[in-house]
């Protein structure tokens, strides 16, 4: 019964490899072209502009705060760090290319923990959807930097395993930055009104899919392990 089993185990496993394999590369191009399209809004925040779009009324305190420092911090290492992450799961790069891959994981890392995240923590005390949004971007951007600290520390000591699963979940934090601008349209769609779809949005756009990730890995290894 115990082979039997193992055999399905294997099975299952070899099927989710396959499929994972054949979702990799639309998903990877879907994030790119995201995260291009995110840029393309820059021309708004260079120079800055005031009365369109995510800068709108933040005249008052863009330049006499931190806030534009975090602000431009968080502008250029957050899609370094999303399309750098995006690369390094390719296995193509990972067994033909090692040292590209290892180039992309420390531009990873640098962009996420010294520029993505101290920016996203400044940000954080200038949002104006409240308490809730404050707190939500402190906990995405200290769970974001911890997770690309323990990617980088687990491969350093060669631990593979830990290392992509502490991969997997700064990625996960990564892409919420394209989840947020998927969900808050949707919610507003259906008639929740704008400063509470947005308080929504922020925290849907991560805690949703890290709290999935954490379910089905600890499941998985249980499984493996009891087998």
């Amino acid at each position: 019964m115990s082979c039997v089993l193992q055999r399905v185990y294997k099975s299952v496993w070899c099927a989710i490899k396959s499929f994972n394999e054949f979702v990799r590369l639309p998903i990877a191009l879907f994030v790119v072209f995201a995260t291009i399209l995110i840029v393309k809004s820059y021309h708004f925040y260079i120079p800055p502009k005031f009365n369109t779009g995510f800068l709108a009324g933040r005249e008052t305190y863009f330049f006499s705060t931190p806030y534009a420092v975090g602000f431009y911090l968080h502008i250029v290492g957050a899609p370094l760090a999303l399309i750098a992450g995006t690369l390094q799961f390719s296995r193509t790069i990972l067994k033909r290319l090692p040292k590209l891959h290892r180039t992309l994981g420390r531009t990873a890392i640098i962009s996420t923990i010294g520029f993505a995240t101290p920016g996203g923590l400044i940000m954080a005390f200038g949002t104006r959807a409240g308490s809730s949004a404050v707190l939500c971007f402190l906990v995405m951007n200290l769970l974001t930097a911890w997770f690309a600290w323990m990617a980088w520390r687990t491969a350093v000591a060669r631990r593979f395993v830990d290392h992509r699963r502490w991969a997997w979940r700064c990625y996960l934090m990564l892409a919420s930055a394209i989840l947020l601008r998927i969900i808050d349209p949707v919610l507003r769609e259906t008639g929740v009104p704008d400063l509470q779809s947005y308080r929504l949005s922020i925290w849907l756009s991560w805690l949703p899919s890290l709290v999935c990730y954490e379910i089905l890995h600890s499941r998985w290894s249980l499984r493996i392990h009891r087998n």
